[in-house]
Formats: structure tokens, sequence, C-alpha cells
């Protein structure tokens, strides 16, 4: 059986300086060591190995066919644990790193990239990479290490997975049609928690302070067609509202994407149901106008339970923290 070796690396660090100088005084010099030192690490070291590494003549030394051999695999180790720490030293100045973030498609479009900005103007030398995952695959990707920060919308995580909770928010839903529509003759700007809402100015059935559904019916109606949302959309409580008759089997106009029905809006065709985060900027910028439903969905951010966040993931929650108190 193979006898297996075990190298220390500070002798192997030696062995290393030693090799590259081609003397012992000047290998010391460089490891801030004395010369005895650095010539009893080499000797346990070719004691470990069995083997003479260096051949001493005079004032000469050369390496012997296992020196130069080992020399060969130190140089590339050396190499690799320098750089390690040069990595470590950059993570812990903030020069290098990367977080990883994934949620679903609707949070990964319209609500994580409103971070992004700050957080790479703020720390203009780390990366983040956000990620669309299905909301079962979030958890093997947090208990398998792959991203650092995940990000559900309407549904919280199972309570069987050892994972810390966050509630960020709530994502309200929003009736909403186009500036250009006649919406505009019925309904009057309020600004209500930095979000343009638009109230009814005539009196209507409301529950507490909310339309409800009778008055929404009736809008819908007047400012058809009402343009469903993709069978894919994450905020199915939307059809709570609805008349029980609406279907979208039989909808005049449909389009299977939230882009291309808030482009519809924008262009002063018919109302649908969304959430805020999708139309938040057009809303303030008056080109759309809606009213707010008594229906909400939860932003929760989690991540594993008893875990230390790395640092760039800290950061991006700091971001996160700091826009959404504003």
């Amino acid at each position: 059986m193979r006898k297996e070796y075990s190298v220390d690396i500070q002798h192997l660090r030696a062995f290393y300086e030693v090799a590259r100088w081609r003397s012992f005084s000047k290998a010391a010099k460089e490891l801030y060591l004395s010369q005895p030192a650095v010539s009893r690490q080499i000797s346990s070291l070719e004691a470990e190995i069995g083997l003479p590494l260096f051949v001493r003549m005079a004032n000469h030394i050369s390496l012997t066919e296992a020196g130069r051999k080992l020399l060969a695999y130190a140089e590339e180790i050396i190499r690799t644990l320098e750089q390690a720490n040069r990595t470590i030293q950059d993570l812990r100045d903030l020069r290098q790193g990367t977080v990883t973030v994934a949620a679903d498609s609707y949070l990964s479009n319209y609500f994580l990239p409103r971070f992004a900005g700050e957080f790479h103007r703020r720390y203009p030398s780390l990366q983040l990479q956000i990620r669309t995952h299905a909301h079962g695959d979030l958890y093997n990707l947090l208990a398998g290490g792959e991203i650092d920060l995940a990000f559900f919308c309407g549904v919280e995580p199972a309570e069987n997975v050892p994972l810390t909770l966050e509630p960020l928010y709530q994502e309200r839903l929003f009736l909403v049609t186009s500036a250009k529509s006649t919406f505009r003759s019925i309904l009057k700007t309020t600004d209500v928690s930095d979000v343009v809402m638009l109230q009814i100015k005539r009196e209507i059935p409301e529950i507490n302070g909310f339309p409800n559904n009778l008055r929404i019916a009736e809008l819908i109606a007047e400012y058809s067609p009402f343009l469903f949302p993709p069978s894919t959309y994450a905020f199915s409580k939307y059809r709570e509202f609805l008349p029980e008759e609406f279907s979208a089997a039989d909808a005049p106009l449909t389009v299977d994407s939230l882009e291309g029905i808030k482009t519809l809006l924008l262009n002063g065709s018919g109302c649908s149901i969304l959430p805020e985060s999708l139309i938040k900027l057009e809303l303030e910028q008056g080109v759309l106008q809606g009213v707010p439903l008594n229906c909400t969905y939860p932003v929760i951010l989690t991540y594993p339970k008893d875990f230390r966040l790395p640092h760039p993931a800290l950061l991006f929650i700091g971001v996160i923290h700091k826009l959404m108190s504003k």
C-alpha cells in the first residue's frame, strides 16, 4: 500500500521560496524568518517526503529530480492560495462579490429591478443577478445554495421549509384604465401613500372605503372591453371582483402578457385589474388612472434560517429597506 504524504503548507512555501531564489538567506528574508528556521522547514519537508529536494554544494544549491517535480506543483498551489487570499480580501473590502436573487416572473420583471439601479450606484464593483423561477423551484435553489435570496408574492413559503421570512409590503390590485378614457370625468386624483389613486366623485356603494363588486361591475361595463390578465397570472383573486358571467373565453380582446395589456391601456383601450408595481410609474405620471381594490398580496423576502448571509446579500436587503421606506 502506497504511503500518502501530508505536506505542511508553511514547509511548502519555504521550499518554493528557496527554489525560486536558489538561496536560503534570500528565502528567509522573503518569508520574514531566520535562515535556520527556513533550513529546519526544508529538512522537515524532506523527511516527510523521504527524498532530498536540494543539492547543496558550497555557496550553490540546485534542485534534485524530486525537487523539480515538486516545484511545478508548489508553484500552482502557492499561486492558487494567493489568488484565494486576494479574493477574500476583495470581498471584505467590497471590491468584488455577487448577490443572486430569484423570484417569479412578476417580481423579477416589475419589483426587483426597482432596486437594481440604486444597488449598482452604491456598490458598482458588486454584481447583482436577478433570476426568474417558479415558486416551487425557489425552495430547492435556496437549499442548494444556488441563490442568496428568494422573493414570494401571493403565496407563503411552505411551513416545513426552514426559512427566515420577512414580509416587505402588500401588493395591491387596481382597477385601471387610460387617462385618455372618459374615466377621468368621474374620477379625481388624490395622492395617497406616494401612489396616485383615483376615487369616484359621485356617491357609490363602498365597503371599508373600497368600491364594492356592484360598482366595479358597472365601471368594467362602462370602460369595456375588460382585458383579462394571462392564465398564468399570479394574482388570481382578481376574479372575485368580476361578474359571474364574465369569461376570458368570451372576451372580444385578449392579450397574453401584462406588458401587452399595459400598452393597450396606455393607448386608450379598455380596462383591467393589475398589481400596483406594474403600473406604479404610469399612475404617478398620470398616463393611467385607477381605483384601488380591497385586495392585497404579501411580498415576502426569504433566505435559509440560521444562515449567515454573504455581505453583498445584506447590502441588497439594505437598499430594498432604504428605498421602500421613502
